[in-house]
């Protein structure tokens, strides 16, 4: 009983240390994930229903509620976030980690390499996003003018018909 309880104070702490370095990402993404739809939808929405002359005064009405909203939604994801993590993580480490594992992990993570290679993602992960932009710039370029072509052939042939179609009914 006192290995089990030794383990799973192991597994709280590998808990923190995990939610300490990954909770504020992940509050961020699933409000993202929240907010994202609202907006795409409601962009479209506008664009179709209220004149061009109005829209960047309703545009701005609009961010003013959807700021309210997505500060209301990462607030209650941010709460939630320390208490998932605890009761999803937990059981995961325990059953799948040794203590002798996770004392490893712990030491590692509490460790000034760590703290160093933290400190080293961020400008890690840009110079390696950089290089996969670079690389693919040109495909998706040419990829993006494919779909530019297709998508206005589609648009313009159902203008096209819906108009023919108007103009038959009117006569």
């Amino acid at each position: 009983m006192a290995q089990n309880d030794a383990k799973r104070a192991l597994a709280n702490k590998l808990v923190q240390l995990q939610l300490k370095t990954d909770g504020p990402a992940i509050t961020d993404q699933l409000t993202n994930s929240a907010v994202q739809p609202i907006v795409a939808g409601w962009s479209q929405r506008l664009d179709e229903t209220v004149p061009p002359a109005r829209q960047k005064e309703v545009r701005d009405k609009l961010d003013v509620e959807l700021k309210k909203f997505a500060d209301s939604t990462h607030k209650s994801i941010e709460a939630q976030v320390g208490k998932a993590a605890e009761a999803a993580m937990v059981p995961i480490f325990m059953e799948k980690l040794s203590e002798e594992e996770m004392k490893t992990i712990i030491a590692y993570m509490e460790s000034p390499a760590s703290a160093k290679l933290q400190a080293l993602g961020a400008d890690a992960t840009d110079a390696w996003a950089k290089r996969i932009i670079d690389s693919t710039r040109s495909q998706v370029e040419a990829s993006a003018k494919t779909f530019e072509s297709a998508a206005d052939r589609i648009v313009k042939a159902a203008a096209g018909g819906a108009s023919g179609a108007a103009a038959a009914t009117k006569k």
